[in-house]
């Protein structure tokens, strides 16, 4: 019986580390669906350009892996702008939040939505690095 029970837990265990590497899973899914589009829009369909993407992305000695390596490296720093996107709406929950016991508490007030309006911090962040990555995608240019 303790043997059923302890395959019960341990499968219950490895599913729930399961979920949250899946939902990370697909944010990098989409990161790389999109460098790809934009990798194969850069390497183009004519000889001369396709040539030109290897000679500017290939590492190997054919230069062959260039697709790859161009894809890798769009990645890399849609994963960095998203990462100091979320550095810069922190720095600007925290001057929000203020230091005094007021603020903190109208802060907590605005942004928490759990029993104890502690998670106040994280959605600032979240809300915040949200508004800003729409109001770049508004102001970048379309191609």
């Amino acid at each position: 019986m303790s043997k059923s029970i302890a395959t019960g837990v341990a499968l219950a265990a490895a599913a729930l580390l399961a979920v949250p590497s899946g939902a990370i899973a697909k944010k990098a899914d989409g990161d790389r669906v999109n460098a790809a589009k934009e990798c194969r829009a850069e390497r183009g369909d004519t000889d001369a350009t396709r040539e030109a993407f290897r000679e500017t992305y290939g590492a190997n000695k054919n230069k062959r892996n260039a697709f790859g390596k161009c894809v890798s490296q769009k990645v890399r720093a849609e994963r960095r702008e998203r990462r100091a996107d979320r550095r810069e709406a922190a720095k600007e929950c925290r001057a929000e939040r203020g230091d005094t016991a007021e603020s903190r508490a109208a802060f907590r007030d605005k942004y928490g939505t759990n029993k104890n309006l502690r998670n106040a911090f994280g959605k600032c962040v979240s809300q915040t690095a949200k508004a800003n990555d729409d109001e770049e995608q508004e102001a970048a240019p379309t191609s």
